[in-house]
C-alpha cells in the first residue's frame, strides 16, 4: 500500500485528467496529423512540475522544497554521459548478435561512414574513437537543449512527488510507484501506437510501464544521491534525443524482440541503479 497525503493524491488525479483531455484531444484530431499535436503533447510535459508549483504555493512549503542546487557535479556529468553510451552500445550490441540493421551509420575497417545523424563535429568518414566522441559530445548537447521540455516533467516526478513518497514509503515502493504511475501517464498515446506501432496494447500495458519502472530506478539514483533535481532533467533530456536511435533501427519482423531487448537494457541498468541505492539506505533500514 503506498501511502500519501489525501492532497497529494489530488495532485496526480489532477495531472492525469489534464494530460489524458491534452492528449485524447490530439488523438482525436488526427495525432500526428493534428495542426497543434506538437504543442499540446510539448504542453504536457509541462503539466507535472506546473502541478507541484501550484501545491507547494498553495501548501506554502515553498519552491525550496524541491532541490534546486546542483548537487554533486559528477552525477552531472554521468546525467549526460550514460544515455549516451547506453544508446551508442545498444545499436553496436543489437546490430552484432543480428537482431537487427543499423541504419544510421556503418563501420568498416575501423571507419565510420554514411552517417545519417546530426553530429556536432561533422558527419564525413572518421575513425571509430572520433566518431564515439562526436557521438557523445552530439548527445551532449542535445541533452541540454531537450532538457527544456523535460525540466516540467522532472520537477513534478523527481523533484517532488518522488520525495513526497520517499516521506511515507520505503525506496523500493516509492521508485516503483513513480515508475509505473509515469509509464501509464503516457498511456493514451501509446495505445494509440506511439513507440510501439506494431504492438500498441503490449506496449501500452506491460512493455512501456516496466521499460519507466526501471528508468524510475535509474533517474532516482541519479537525483537521490546529488541531492538535486537537475541531473534527471538532463538525463531525461538526453534519452528522449539520442534512445530514439534504438527505436529506428531495422529489426525487420524482429521489432517486438527489438523492444523487448531495449527494455532488457533498462532492466539491467535499473537493478544495477537500484543496487547502488540499497548499498547506502541498507544500513538505515530504508529499502
Amino acid at each position: 500500500m503506498i501511502k500519501l497525503e489525501k492532497s497529494v493524491w489530488l495532485y496526480i488525479g489532477l495531472v492525469f485528467l489534464f494530460t489524458y483531455t491534452f492528449q485524447i484531444i490530439t488523438i482525436v484530431n488526427g495525432g500526428d496529423d493534428f495542426t497543434l499535436s506538437r504543442l499540446f503533447i510539448g504542453l504536457t510535459m509541462f503539466f507535472p512540475g506546473i502541478g507541484a508549483i501550484i501545491y507547494l504555493t498553495k501548501t506554502k512549503q515553498g519552491f525550496k522544497y524541491i532541490n534546486w542546487n546542483i548537487g554533486k557535479f559528477k552525477f552531472i556529468a554521468l546525467s549526460v554521459l550514460l544515455p549516451s553510451l547506453i544508446t551508442f552500445f545498444g545499436i553496436i550490441i543489437f546490430e552484432n548478435i543480428g537482431l537487427a540493421s543499423n541504419n544510421v551509420f556503418l563501420i568498416d575497417d575501423s571507419q565510420v561512414h554514411s552517417i545519417e545523424i546530426f553530429l556536432i563535429l561533422d558527419t564525413d568518414e572518421q575513425s571509430i574513437p572520433f566518431f564515439f566522441l562526436n557521438f557523445l559530445i552530439t548527445g551532449i548537447g542535445s541533452s541540454l537543449i531537450t532538457g527544456f521540455l523535460t525540466i516540467g516533467e522532472e520537477i513534478g516526478w523527481r523533484g517532488f512527488l518522488q520525495k513526497k513518497l520517499l516521506e511515507k514509503n520505503s525506496v523500493f515502493k516509492s521508485l516503483t510507484f513513480l515508475g509505473i504511475l509515469w509509464g501509464f501517464w503516457h498511456f493514451p498515446i501509446i495505445i494509440n501506437g506511439f513507440n510501439y506501432p506494431e504492438h500498441p496494447i503490449l506496449g501500452a500495458f506491460l512493455i512501456f510501464p516496466l521499460t519507466t519502472v526501471f528508468i524510475s530506478y535509474f533517474f532516482g539514483w541519479l537525483s537521490i544521491n546529488s541531492k538535486s533535481v537537475w541531473p534527471a532533467v538532463i538525463a531525461h533530456g538526453s534519452l528522449n534525443s539520442v534512445m530514439i536511435f534504438l527505436f529506428e533501427m531495422d529489426f525487420g519482423d524482429q521489432k517486438l524482440k527489438g523492444n523487448i531487448a531495449i527494455l532488457g537494457l533498462w532492466i539491467i541498468i535499473g537493478m544495477i541503479s537500484f543496487y547502488l541505492i540499497a548499498s547506502k539506505k541498507t544500513s538505515k533500514n530504508e529499502i
